[in-house]
């Protein structure tokens, strides 16, 4: 049981440095004003559960899609997150220059 608590964490600290790293990199990117198409919350059966946010946004007038992952240890923070981001709402993102598909959210 003990193993497994562990995986969680390790599963938790890593996504939280990758998020890190892709907001570090993406600091000097343009942001773009893209639009969220849907919101959930996915409870895994091993590791950290995970908020999931979808949006769309364009470049250059071609579309593009995302998705955002964040993860959480207590699931009652991890419901409650992606209710801040119904379908339809603003959503900014940074948007990779010479590549478009690749983008990282602006976190708040």
């Amino acid at each position: 049981m003990g193993g497994l608590v562990l995986d969680i964490f390790v599963e938790f600290l890593f996504r939280i440095m990758a998020r890190v790293f892709n907001e570090i990199r993406s600091q000097t990117w343009p942001v773009v004003t893209a639009t969220v198409t849907g919101s959930g919350y996915v409870s895994a059966d091993f590791g950290c559960d995970v908020a999931v946010i979808r949006y769309e946004y364009s470049v250059a007038g071609e579309r593009f899609d995302g998705v955002y992952k964040k993860p959480f240890i207590f699931k009652n923070y991890g419901e409650a997150y992606p209710r801040r981001f119904p379908d339809g709402v603003d959503y900014s993102v940074r948007v990779k220059p010479g590549d478009p598909s690749t983008s990282v959210p602006v976190t708040t």
